[in-house]
């Protein structure tokens, strides 16, 4: 019969696997109860140093849709499909919701991916 490797854990295997299928609250109870028996090896003891460790999160602002992006898009698409240039359709949302030409540009652009994620999902 084969050896385990040295690096075999079959409680840091039952914890990951748990982590890898989604369930967290098995993957947390596993680990206090390894944890709290005092017979935790070494690799169950890293993996719970990583479970637990605080997430870092990025620096700066977190990204958000750019206002009024659902109302810029729908609009400039209709305004588009009744004929209305390009830079006209962009000049007068301009006007109308008081952003720049780029905040419409942005929006009408986050507009087209929420609407192309959606159709993808629905076409299902």
């Amino acid at each position: 019969m084969a050896r385990i490797p040295g690096g075999f854990s079959s409680q840091a295997f039952a914890i990951e696997s748990a982590i890898h299928e989604g369930r967290d609250g098995d993957a947390r109870n596993l680990l206090f109860k390894a944890l709290s028996a005092g017979n935790a090896d070494e690799q169950t003891q890293t993996l719970a140093a990583r479970y637990f460790a605080p997430q870092t999160r990025r620096r700066g602002r977190p990204k958000s849709a750019p206002a009024h992006w659902f109302d810029i898009g729908v609009e400039f698409h209709s305004m588009r499909g009744c004929g209305v240039k390009y830079e006209d359709a962009l000049g007068e949302l301009s006007e109308k919701f008081g952003r720049s030409e780029t905040n419409i540009r942005t929006a009408v652009a986050y507009y087209d991916e929420a609407k192309a994620a959606h159709d993808e999902a629905t076409a299902e």
